[in-house]
């Protein structure tokens, strides 16, 4: 069972798909939400060691309301655009995730 989390607020559907095995061998699931449910989730006490967001507006509105809470203003935080490789950014996770 991963021992970290990682939450993804966004629209892309294959993100996950393609993100499910390289967060596996960083020990990490990743926990998929609407926006809405996303907020819910940022305001709970469960642990995450990192926030996905879509580069858009909402994106940027949940990276503003994690920072606006006090057990979640130091998470990182990455805002990934669709076009974005994949690759790039599994080499952007596993930097921030094997701190």
């Amino acid at each position: 069972m991963p021992t970290r989390r990682v939450l993804y607020a966004g629209d892309d559907a294959a993100l996950p798909w393609l993100l499910k095995d390289p967060l596996k061998r960083l020990d990490c699931v990743l926990v998929r939400a609407p926006a809405p449910v996303a907020r819910m989730f940022l305001q709970s006490n469960i642990e995450y060691s990192l926030f996905l967001f879509d580069a858009d507006p909402t994106g940027a509105e949940l990276e503003a309301y994690a920072r606006t809470l006090p057990h979640r203003e130091h998470t990182p935080v990455l805002l990934v655009k669709k076009t974005q490789g994949i690759d790039s950014l599994v080499r952007a996770l596993t930097r921030l995730l094997r701190r």
